[in-house]
C-alpha cells in the first residue's frame, strides 16, 4: 500500500502547482487528523513587510487541497479536487513564517463526503484553516471543495 504522508503531498503540491514552488510551500504534517503547510515570510511578504493576503489565501486554499487528494487517495478513490468556494478573514497581520493547518472534519461530515461521491460521481465538503502568529489565529479561512471521480479517457 502507498504512503500519503508528508512526501507524496509535497511531490504533489510541488508538481501540480507551480505557485507553491515560488512561494516556498513545505508540508509540515500529512496524516489522518491534521494537514499543515508552511511558507517562508520572504518569499510572500509585502510592501509592509507582513505577509501578502494572496499569499495567505493561496497557502489555505493548498492546505484544503492537500487534505481531500489524500483523503481521495488514502480511501482509493480516482477523483480531483478543486475549490469551489471560500470565504477568509484576516484578522492580525502575519510577520513571520506563514503556518497554515486543518484538522481533519468530523467523521459523520466525511462519510457524507464518501456517499455522494458514490452515489453521484460528485461530492463536496467543507472545510477549515487557519494561519497562525505567534499563538493566535491570523487568519480564518472556509472552504467548500468539490471532488468528480475521474472519467476514463476516450483519447487514444
Amino acid at each position: 500500500m502507498p504512503e500519503f504522508g508528508m512526501d507524496y503531498l509535497q511531490r504533489r503540491i510541488v508538481s501540480e502547482f507551480p505557485l507553491a514552488r515560488h512561494m516556498g510551500v513545505i508540508v509540515e504534517c500529512a496524516d489522518d487528523g491534521r494537514v499543515v503547510l508552511q511558507a517562508p515570510l520572504a518569499a510572500n511578504a509585502n510592501y509592509k513587510g507582513t505577509a501578502f493576503g494572496g499569499s495567505l489565501f493561496s497557502l489555505a486554499v493548498l492546505t484544503g487541497w492537500a487534505w481531500v487528494t489524500r483523503h481521495l487517495d488514502t480511501a482509493d478513490i480516482a477523483a480531483d479536487a478543486v475549490i469551489q468556494e471560500s470565504t477568509i478573514r484576516y484578522l492580525v497581520p502575519v510577520q513571520g513564517p506563514l503556518r497554515a493547518s486543518l484538522v481533519a472534519p468530523s467523521a459523520p461530515q466525511i462519510d457524507k463526503f464518501g456517499r455522494m461521491l458514490q452515489r453521484a460521481g460528485r461530492g463536496r465538503i467543507r472545510l477549515n484553516v487557519d494561519i497562525h502568529h505567534g499563538g493566535a489565529v491570523a487568519t480564518e479561512f472556509e472552504g467548500v471543495f468539490a471532488a468528480a471521480i475521474r472519467r476514463p479517457s476516450l483519447d487514444k
